[in-house]
């Protein structure tokens, strides 16, 4: 869809966005009502009750306000928390620094601009679901597997609700290579902006391997480093108690140090996702030296619901004889966000 034609449905909605927003003025004199998420990587976005996200080139943008302070970065290293209003000259932004008179600023000086993201304290609902269906033929052998991945977070005030959902099964020339479930449901509670403290239960079967079940409980402090409209990144440190048992019905339990980071970056205006998450086990088995799941992908935004992802997953175990192993996956897949 051509920007022009983006711009003028927009016009449609103006007045049912109420007096409560954030406008932009383009340099052919159309206007967008929204609200203002962020600016980087020269691309201004801006969200919006009848199109979504909409991604603006500044180098189109004459100038634009915002209801609500804002988090300025310019170009030259200064950063202020102000208010945006209309400018006369085409290509300027005026900044309202408290206690200051505004200032025109050049729109192209703007290195970053991000809206501060305040203590939820109305139920916010998130998350998004992956299928991947890959089909092959390599040397003669059909492979089928299939994927489906869940990630869903929920939260309201100072408390986060994260639940996650991955079932793998996969064949060769009609013969079940795998069959797994992994689930686990994490309840974090921030103590501060940055400091929580989490809760993890964890349950994952495996139908074909050895090691049938596992169950875990584990609990520890996490920091959130950052998170606001260009992603986040927390990591966070959990004492364990594990529980497992084989598929001859053997079974044991032990302890283990865990940590585990979680990171995601949106790229080009959001329309592209980096995430990159990861969990490293320290058990008090002699046998064991440690234990790593780890994933790194890239999502991209087809519209403002469904998503195209490329994404590699590693599975380590690290021993003092030969039961170690060193799985690696790699799928592609279509999915839904919300």
């Amino acid at each position: 869809m051509m920007l022009r034609q983006v711009v003028v449905g927009s016009l449609l909605a103006v007045v049912s966005m109420g007096s409560v927003a954030d406008t932009l003025w383009l340099d052919n004199g159309d206007r967008v009502s929204g609200k203002v998420e962020f600016l980087d990587a020269g691309k201004l976005v801006l969200r919006t009750e009848y199109a979504g996200t909409v991604s603006v080139d500044i180098a189109r943008v004459r100038t634009f306000t915002s209801e609500e302070p804002v988090l300025v970065r310019l170009k030259n290293g200064n950063e202020y928390t102000v208010q945006l209003a209309e400018a006369e000259a085409p290509g300027e932004v005026m900044l309202r620094v408290p206690n200051r008179r505004p200032v025109a600023t050049q729109i192209s000086s703007i290195q970053r601009l991000l809206v501060p993201r305040p203590v939820v304290h109305d139920m916010v609902w998130e998350g998004d679901i992956t299928a991947e269906l890959d089909l092959k033929d390599t040397s003669g052998n059909e492979k089928r597997e299939i994927d489906i991945d869940l990630a869903s977070s929920l939260q309201h005030g100072r408390w986060r609700h994260d639940v996650a959902l991955d079932y793998d099964r996969d064949y060769t020339d009609d013969v079940e290579t795998s069959h797994t479930l992994d689930a686990s449901y994490d309840l974090n509670r921030f103590l501060t902006d940055q400091w929580f403290w989490s809760s993890r239960l964890r349950y994952k079967r495996d139908h074909l391997e050895e090691l049938a079940r596992q169950r875990q409980f584990g609990t520890g402090p996490g920091y959130q480093w950052w998170n606001n409209a260009l992603g986040r990144f927390e990591t966070s440190v959990l004492a364990s108690r594990w529980w497992t048992e084989q598929r001859d019905g053997t079974r044991d339990k032990y302890d283990a140090l865990g940590l585990q980071w979680d990171y995601r970056r949106y790229l080009f205006g959001k329309r592209f996702e980096l995430f990159h998450n990861a969990e490293t086990q320290l058990p008090d088995d002699p046998s064991v030296r440690y234990l790593m799941d780890a994933e790194l992908g890239l999502r991209y935004r087809l519209t403002s619901w469904a998503s195209l992802s490329i994404k590699g997953e590693w599975d380590y175990l690290n021993t003092t004889d030969d039961t170690g192993y060193h799985d690696t996956t790699y799928t592609l897949g279509l999915g839904v966000g919300w």
